[in-house]
């Protein structure tokens, strides 16, 4: 049996899916309800041992152009597992807090980033969105034209060769550019000198219920790529 499937099966005995739902209703409810960041905290955080942060800037609903945008479905979810399977930093929004972490210029999700690698030793961010099931790409990877890279080219290379390892093999480059300056990767490329990949996730696998296997091999794409990328 290769590494693939025994990972595969180890979500399966797991209930990873499960899991992964009940953290999405607990952590990253979605909600209409605004609070005030300056008395709530809107951020879930989590630190780890290797020096990768996965970020999830629309795991609840956001604001933007004053009005409320839905959510990227799970996408906390899987921030969550990710920190949890293979001990990377991670942050997400939990509340929505009246900003667009993706799209604002002054910013305290960005900020915090800032403050995270400033007392950790982050070499590589990953910052998670998701797409809808009818794009025609399983997995679409935003750099700005390699420039959010700071020419670690095998960083992509990396990031392919794991998703096409547990059958995610239609593969985008940047559909979803990360072109815009205030995108989470533009930022952390320019401003904290650190390469930063935008993830695009087609829907189909970040459905775990409706969709078990193709969340598994999902899952089990972005743990190998963390680790590989941690090294």
């Amino acid at each position: 049996m290769s590494k693939h499937e025994d990972i595969l099966q180890e979500f399966s005995r797991g209930r990873i899916n499960a899991e992964a739902v009940s953290v999405e209703r607990v952590h990253f409810y979605k909600t209409d309800k605004r609070i005030n960041p300056k008395q709530e905290d809107p951020f879930w955080f989590s630190f780890g041992d290797l020096p990768v942060l996965v970020s999830a800037p629309h795991a609840v609903r956001h604001y933007r152009h004053k009005k409320i945008k839905m959510s990227d479905q799970f996408t906390g979810a899987i921030t969550y597992l990710l920190n949890r399977l293979t001990g990377c930093h991670a942050i997400a929004t939990a509340k929505l807090y009246g900003g667009d972490p993706n799209h604002d210029n002054s910013c305290i999700y960005k900020e915090r980033i800032a403050e995270f690698c400033g007392r950790e030793k982050v070499k590589f961010i990953l910052d998670i969105h998701g797409a809808a099931r009818e794009r025609e790409f399983d997995v679409d990877f935003g750099t700005n034209g390699g420039k959010t890279l700071l020419g670690k080219d095998k960083i992509l290379e990396t990031l392919e060769h794991n998703f096409q390892a547990f059958g995610l093999s239609r593969i985008s480059r940047g559909y979803f550019a990360a072109e815009g300056p205030n995108t989470i990767a533009n930022y952390v490329a320019r401003e904290l000198k650190i390469p930063a990949v935008q993830v695009e996730i087609n829907k189909h696998y970040r459905v775990p219920e409706q969709n078990p296997q193709g969340f598994h091999r999902l899952l089990g794409a972005l743990v190998e790529s963390v680790k590989a990328l941690a090294q």
